[in-house]
């Protein structure tokens, strides 16, 4: 579910991590994810505000990478950071958790393959109701 979907000025702090300059256009986008008829992440993405169909009916349809990649924008590498804090009264009641709980917390930059940023995502996940895998490469 899209819950909002704005074209805003860049902050300096999020004009910096996307190499725009600031007041630059970006496109912020809110969106709850649910599994199982419940909600279970509560994800945020700031993109250049360049980058075309990024509607809210395209992106209750299609995932957000896939109309990147339809945009013409080639997904490179990404850089994620996984944590955990406690939610805030409005991520609780968003996730139907009770205020302080528990959540996992995801933060990616996502680069072309120019080596541009085009993508920052704040995501936080209800910890009852998600968890992480990951598959590491070794040797």
């Amino acid at each position: 579910t899209v819950l909002s979907n704005d074209v805003e000025p860049a902050s300096p702090e999020i004009a910096a991590t996307l190499d725009l300059p600031e007041g630059a256009e970006v496109i912020r986008i809110v969106r709850l994810r649910f599994a199982l008829e419940q909600p279970i992440a509560k994800l945020v993405n700031v993109l250049p505000g360049t980058i075309p169909g990024l509607t809210t009916v395209a992106l209750e349809r299609y995932g957000l990478y896939q109309l990147l990649r339809a945009a013409g924008v080639h997904l490179h590498t990404a850089t994620q950071t996984i944590g955990a804090r406690r939610a805030s009264a409005e991520e609780a009641r968003a996730l139907g958790e009770g205020k302080g709980a528990a959540l996992l917390t995801m933060q990616r930059l996502t680069y072309d393959d120019h080596g541009r940023p085009v993508e920052l995502g704040n995501h936080v996940y209800a910890a009852t109701r998600y968890s992480f895998e990951l598959n590491l490469l070794t040797g």
